[in-house]
């Protein structure tokens, strides 16, 4: 036994469950081979399309789907180009200048709330430095208890949280958060596209909308952690079920933020997962027009949504974490280097991409069914440019994991224009449309579509398929109107 007084030695750490995929996935992506950032971006990109089992474990075990791409002979054609992302960075520069107060004063202008405005000096700017992601994650979310309990004005640049994705966990970068003197916290994205007369293309602001409501979705993580939410029945909380934050399950190897008294000893130098790098050019994955949304004019101050969680049990006042539904986007004002900003509402995004996530198969899962020895490692040689792997190899293991192929894919996945190549070629219905691909039911390929098409019997009789008496009937009808103009020349 310790000595009286003695400080009581700790328990050994048990081994995290999480090594062996750690290690299957570095396997996967080659041993060598430095695992590439799964940002808000690409998660916005995913959730659009859950069923894609290939998207999910190359993001989720950090391939260079760009690199696979080019090695594959099938490269990505889109893109940033250097100079919009060094226009990006340069404007994004000046919303932040000076301390980030004239962002801060961006945003109370916004809110039109009634409330004082941010005066010289009262914008705080926590440092956030701290080694590796799992640190800085950790100073990220003891910089957001703090400033929320000091009850002012605070911007963090860059922060950085984590969400849980299909078992594994990606590391986020919002462009910025500001902490109200509430407790409410707003995430804040830089976009380099223009904003005419306070309006802006609608799918780039639908697809900024759905990458901000992923930071969002890690924030309500970070705000269940550190505080209870006020209990005076504010119409403007939520549920503690809805407050759930996404993918709960495997929760202890999430590497979800935790509050530490020193930020650095969250630092896990065996953890693999690095953070995401800023993002503040304008290209964006196609907007869905039901989702795609369009800055309004005035914010709602009761907007915030308050999420529940396990009280801190340090200091007699916790802090009362809420993230608003509403970001602050922020772009050129009309083709100029001036900053304009606007409230987007993105509950509806929140609750998309939350569902979404919620549909990934877990990464193990996927893994788990892969043959034995499958790896996405391109061989690179020194100069870490040109891969060595046969190419019959590559694509082996590249069609070994299920795709969901899909028109929209060629402007969100690098991966997209080999997928289209496959799929065109074993003839699948995918190819032409999720829409086509819905109305067809079972019928997965053109073959088989045509096939129902011709097919007569002679009592003309329904078969009951609706897909198949749809094709039947059309097909009549084609031929009909072949019928009636002879010289017409029949479609092959």
């Amino acid at each position: 036994m310790p000595a009286a007084g003695a400080p009581r030695p700790r328990a050994a750490r048990p081994p995290r469950q999480a090594t062996g995929l750690r290690q299957r996935l570095a396997e996967l992506r080659g041993p060598a081979t430095t695992p590439r950032p799964l940002d808000a971006r690409a998660l916005a990109a995913l959730a659009a399309n859950p069923g894609c089992r290939r998207r999910a474990l190359l993001d989720g075990a950090g391939v260079d789907k760009g690199a696979l791409a080019q090695a594959l002979g099938a490269p990505a054609n889109f893109g940033q180009s250097q100079f919009a992302h060094q226009r990006g960075n340069s404007f994004e520069a000046r919303v932040k200048a000076d301390g980030g107060a004239d962002l801060v004063r961006l945003l109370h202008e916004r809110l039109r709330d009634g409330t004082e405005p941010p005066g010289p000096g009262a914008v705080a700017t926590p440092d956030l430095t701290a080694p590796g992601p799992q640190g800085r994650t950790a100073r990220t979310a003891l910089a957001l208890r703090e400033a929320t309990e000091a009850g002012r004005w605070a911007l963090l640049d860059h922060p950085m949280v984590s969400l849980d994705v299909a078992g594994s966990p990606a590391f986020l970068e919002p462009d910025a958060v500001v902490v109200h003197p509430d407790g409410s916290w707003t995430v804040v994205e830089i976009k380099s596209f223009p904003m005419v007369d306070g309006s802006a293309d609608p799918a780039k602001v639908g697809a900024a909308a759905r990458q901000s409501a992923v930071y969002a979705l890690a924030l309500e993580r970070v705000a269940s952690m550190i505080g209870e939410p006020p209990e005076d029945g504010d119409d403007a909380t939520m549920a503690p079920s809805a407050a759930a934050p996404a993918n709960t399950a495997g929760a202890a190897e999430a590497a979800g933020p935790v509050i530490p008294t020193d930020p650095a000893e969250a630092a896990d130098p065996t953890a693999a997962g690095p953070a995401d790098a800023a993002d503040p050019a304008d290209a964006a994955p196609p907007a869905d027009a039901a989702e795609a949304a369009t800055p309004v004019e005035a914010a709602d101050p009761a907007g915030a949504t308050a999420l529940e969680g396990p009280a801190t049990p340090a200091g007699p006042a916790p802090a009362r974490g809420r993230v608003r539904h509403q970001v602050l986007l922020v772009c050129p004002k009309d083709f100029s280097n001036l900053p304009t900003a606007e409230m987007v509402d993105v509950r509806k995004q929140l609750a998309v991409t939350r569902r979404q996530l919620d549909r990934l198969t877990r990464i193990e899962e996927i893994a788990a069914a892969l043959p034995e020895g499958t790896t996405f490692d391109l061989r690179l040689t020194d100069d870490g440019r040109t891969p060595t792997r046969p190419l019959e190899e590559l694509t082996a293991a590249v069609d070994a994991v299920d795709a969901a192929y899909a028109p929209e894919c060629l402007s969100a996945c690098e991966l997209a224009a080999h997928c289209r190549t496959r799929s065109r070629g074993a003839g699948l219905v995918e190819a032409l449309g999720r829409g086509v691909r819905g109305e067809l039911g079972g019928l997965t390929t053109v073959d088989a579509v045509l096939t129902a098409a011709m097919e007569r019997p002679a009592d003309d009789a329904p078969t009951g398929d609706p897909a198949v008496d749809a094709l039947r009937r059309a097909a009549a009808l084609r031929a009909e109107a072949l019928a009636s103009r002879p010289e017409a020349v029949p479609c092959r």
